[in-house]
């Protein structure tokens, strides 16, 4: 039996799938649409990029910076959406802890 080398495949995407292509389009389509949570938060796309952006920066400031992991360890919020995000915009590595993980 004889190996065959196969082509690559041509990739779907004409750019790298990081995170932070994932708020691109939104804020350049619809940037004034609203994001919701619980019913509790609102944000537009405008304001929640701005918000990723002041965690990013504020992460830097402290000392946080690409090859770094952050552990965060929260409820399922728009908190942990924003660290979903800037942390690796920055590129370091979001480590999640789960909050019901016991002592054991």
């Amino acid at each position: 039996m004889q190996t065959k080398i196969l082509p690559p495949n041509p990739s779907a995407y004409s750019y790298p799938l990081l995170i932070k292509n994932l708020l691109i389009t939104p804020l350049i389509y619809s940037p004034d649409q609203k994001i919701v949570y619980r019913d509790l938060q609102e944000f537009t796309y405008r304001q929640f990029g701005k918000r990723i952006c002041q965690l990013a920066h504020g992460l830097t400031r402290l000392g946080v910076k690409a090859g770094d992991t952050v552990a965060v360890m929260d409820w399922d919020s728009h908190r942990y959406l924003e660290c979903y995000f800037a942390v690796p915009m920055i590129g370091a590595i979001l480590h999640t802890v789960n909050v019901r993980l016991s002592s054991d």
